[in-house]
């Protein structure tokens, strides 16, 4: 078996071979990979994509980024560009069309047949993060009155048409969902035997409305490969995949990360993204920071007798505000995390505060031990280490508890969990981890 080509060397063979050689070919080779060569071709793309089958050419612009797809499909004209989509699966075709203006996109679905046009007016109605946003609807439908030598048949002459075959829908004349029989039953039982005997009647589906977090999780829960869409009635609208799921993933992920480093959302990849746009995305949430962190000036202004009387205190102030910002971070990965699989609701506030105040007071006695005992031994201050000790139990507690509270209260108000995370945990536990370090202090010295 011949090995896998490099980009170079695919580069090389598109270019010489003759187009019936190449579409012989291109069974075997991923549209990804020629995507990857078609980023490092120096020549003319056009004349490159050009020798491709149309049908090719769509499972490229498939396989490309959101924000890469229209300028690949801008190469080409009009006339070709409704031969592509006419090759296109149903919710990758969608993603193309929301990057175009609102007339060329209107164009090229009434180049389509009235059906094709009219499911994807239907699918664009739908909000993009829904179930409804990311479904295809091409499936595999076939009635129960079927054997398994009549569905390989069937499969044999309409399977190049479905998303995906790795299950099959029973319907019934209206459109009801009425079962499913996965491809793998259809291949290992006898060709007599009746679709009947295979049909599982308890099938998973989702609502168009569901959001794709949501479907994400079920994909996890059970391992689907595909997972069918349905309305009220149960009537069968379409598909999800598991590689679509894949891609929520990544996007979610991503989005939640950037929130978590108080950064606002970005389509576009890093080194493509020029200076100015990537210090707009940064530039709001470090203002806010910012100006939340005056607080924490205004009361170190409030204890400058307190610091004037015993200057060695502020040598420790970036110590608890660093433990208390890391702290409160752990909780509220944890716990974000935790949400974000279906592991913690918002029901379960009450636990996860019990458990991490639990937790918080074996990490704050801990670090306030090694904390006296350091100070004990390198300032030979007992009233010193006492009163850091105590600020940093309370510091660790508070930062605990806030951290597992904000996400949760978040889901409660119906905004991201994400959003209260690390920047803000640190601003709140910051100020009051100060004022009990300062009252203390002033207390114990004053």
């Amino acid at each position: 078996m011949r090995e896998k080509m490099t980009g170079k060397e695919l580069l090389q063979f598109l270019e010489e071979h003759s187009p019936q050689e190449i579409k012989d070919a291109l069974e075997f080779i991923h549209p990804a990979d020629i995507l990857d060569a078609l980023e490092d071709y120096e020549g003319d793309q056009i004349s490159f994509l050009s020798r491709l089958p149309n049908d090719v050419l769509a499972t490229i612009i498939e396989e490309a980024e959101d924000e890469d797809k229209g300028e690949i499909f801008d190469l080409f004209s009009q006339d070709q560009k409704k031969e592509i989509i006419s090759e296109m699966a149903s919710d990758e075709l969608v993603d193309l069309l929301e990057t175009m203006d609102e007339d060329e996109a209107e164009e090229l679905i009434q180049s389509l047949d009235e059906e094709e046009a009219q499911e994807l007016k239907t699918l664009m109605n739908y909000h993009p993060d829904t179930a409804g946003g990311i479904m295809a609807t091409e499936f595999m439908a076939i009635n129960n009155s079927m054997r398994v030598k009549d569905t390989l048949q069937h499969l044999q002459q309409y399977g190049d048409e479905a998303e995906t075959l790795s299950y099959l829908y029973i319907l019934d004349k209206n459109g009801i969902l009425q079962g499913v029989v996965s491809l793998r039953d259809i291949v290992i039982n006898k060709f007599e035997t009746p679709l009947k005997e295979l049909i599982n009647p308890n099938v998973i589906t989702v609502s168009p409305e569901l959001d794709q977090e949501e479907v994400a999780r079920i994909f996890q829960k059970y391992g689907f490969a595909s997972v069918p869409v349905v309305d009220a009635s149960y009537k069968m609208l379409g598909i999800i995949t598991a590689d679509d799921v894949l891609d929520i993933v990544v996007e979610e992920n991503t989005e939640d990360f950037e929130k978590m480093s108080a950064l606002a959302h970005n389509e576009g990849e890093y080194l493509e993204t020029g200076v100015l746009g990537l210090a707009r995305r940064r530039i709001v949430w470090l203002l806010f920071l910012m100006v939340s962190a005056t607080f924490t000036g205004f009361i170190i202004q409030g204890y400058e007798a307190a610091l004037a009387e015993m200057v060695i205190l502020a040598a420790f102030i970036p110590m608890l505000m660093d433990t208390g910002g890391n702290a409160g971070a752990q909780s509220a990965t944890l716990v974000i995390r935790g949400m974000a699989l279906g592991e913690i609701a918002i029901k379960d506030f009450a636990t996860v505060l019990f458990k991490e105040l639990r937790v918080s007071l074996v990490v704050g006695f801990a670090l306030s031990a090694v904390n006296f005992l350091r100070i004990l031994l390198f300032n030979r201050d007992l009233m010193l280490g006492v009163t850091v000790s105590i600020a940093m139990l309370f510091t660790v507690v508070v930062a605990k508890i806030v951290g597992c509270s904000l996400p949760i209260i978040a889901r409660r108000i119906k905004l991201d969990p994400a959003i209260m995370a690390a920047p803000i945990i640190t601003t709140i536990v910051d100020a009051l981890s100060l004022v009990v370090y300062f009252r203390l202090a002033t207390m114990i010295y004053m």
